[in-house]
């Protein structure tokens, strides 16, 4: 939820945006503008990739405030078209069929579309996943937030049917939704969000004896969703430490990082290529032989350019099964 007390007008949260095009002045009178509940061009501009709320020295979550208006105009979708949407990705039959486990791995869509990414001795834990436990985050890209606002508490409530005292998320976005926005929302979570890195470091560290240290450069793709919760970036820094990976320092990472940028297609909002471009490109000027993704759909999204510029794209999660012996490592 936007904090407007602690909002002090200072602009930061625009005028650091990498989509939105505002100097300090038309930062600071947007903002006031949209505290009123008006429409800016900021709302068009914005690709909602939540960077503001990251940017935001005074934690006031700005980008709360603009999701809220994006949807009360809709700048993106309209009504009728989110609640077709909202039908597709509701489950409403009886559930059934889920484990009762101390610990449950969370795989949201991607047993389906992404199986190849779940294999090995990292991903040998009961799992769940599918529509009963769909996290919702799209809608907040789509301009319509308060769909996902309504059904954050079903999936809360079907993870914690398995008993778990935790649960690991295959994916940043339904870490993002347990762990950060849940907690916004007022719902309280009766288990402990671990995110997939956590997990990675975790196996590593009790495996450190059999790890061969891949000895090479990489960038760090940091998804859209990883701005809800930065404080587990430490996590990304220790498993590259632990697989022998050294990330390199380049413009485009940590608070500075650059989404995929796809979603503009999704929003009708521009062209991505120019952006992902900009991307590969400051990895590769930097050093990087491969970057590594935490979200399997910045993978398919960047692929095309990335092959174009002969730069490999790898799974977070398949480097450390490199440094396992599991899978062949990266040959470049």
């Amino acid at each position: 939820m936007f904090k407007q007390d602690l909002c002090n007008l200072c602009g930061d949260c625009l005028v650091e945006c990498q989509w939105i095009d505002a100097d300090r002045d038309q930062a600071i009178e947007w903002m006031r503008l949209m505290i009123a509940g008006e429409t800016t061009p900021a709302l068009q501009q914005c690709i909602t990739c939540y960077s503001c709320n990251e940017i935001c020295p005074q934690h006031a979550n700005p980008f709360d405030l603009l999701a809220s208006l994006q949807e009360k105009y809709r700048v993106f979708i309209s009504e009728e078209a989110a609640f077709a949407e909202e039908a597709k990705y509701h489950f409403t039959r009886e559930l059934t069929g889920y484990p009762q486990a101390e610990t449950v791995m969370t795989v949201c869509a991607f047993e389906k579309t992404h199986a190849h990414l779940i294999q090995g001795e990292l991903y040998e834990l009961p799992r769940v996943g599918g529509k009963p436990y769909n996290c919702w985050m799209l809608f907040s890209h789509w301009g319509a937030e308060s769909v996902q606002r309504k059904h954050v508490q079903e999936m809360v409530d079907r993870l914690a049917l398995t008993g778990v005292d935790e649960v690991v998320c295959f994916h940043d976005d339904c870490y993002a939704v347990l762990a950060g926005l849940a907690p916004e929302f007022g719902i309280k979570v009766p288990f402990r969000p671990v995110h997939l890195a956590e997990h990675l470091v975790r196996h590593l560290q009790v495996n450190s004896h059999r790890i061969k240290p891949l000895d090479i450069d990489i960038a760090y793709q940091r998804p859209c969703a990883s701005r809800h919760t930065p404080e587990k970036e430490h996590f990304i820094d220790e498993l590259f430490e632990l697989v022998g990976a050294r990330r390199v320092e380049r413009v485009y990472d940590r608070k500075q990082a650059m989404c995929c940028a796809s979603i503009m297609l999704l929003l009708g909002n521009g062209d991505p290529r120019p952006y992902q471009e900009k991307n590969i490109l400051d990895a590769k000027q930097n050093g990087a032989r491969a970057i590594v993704c935490l979200c399997p759909m910045c993978i398919g999204n960047l692929s095309q350019v990335a092959a174009e510029h002969d730069m490999p794209l790898v799974f977070l999660g398949d480097i450390a099964r490199m440094a396992l012996g599991e899978i062949e490592p990266l040959h470049t």
